[in-house]
């Protein structure tokens, strides 16, 4: 199954930023598009928000935790 939802964990990797980087990202993301605190991002609004293709995110993060 592919996930859907990104994880600081993921965006650390992608980008090659910190944890507290990584969090903070995820943050912007949350207040950009309006999510409470608890309601998690999904790897498309990562994407559209980073400005990335989404099937090379989805590609990237499914590929790295079938690695793990």
């Amino acid at each position: 199954m592919r996930r859907l939802v990104i994880y600081p964990e993921d965006v650390q990797g992608l980008m090659a930023v910190s944890p507290g980087h990584a969090r903070k990202v995820i943050r912007k993301i949350k207040k950009a598009v309006g999510k409470d605190k608890q309601i998690p991002v999904s790897i498309r609004e990562f994407s559209e928000y980073m400005g990335l293709e989404y099937e090379d995110v989805l590609n990237e993060v499914n590929a790295h935790k079938k690695a793990s």
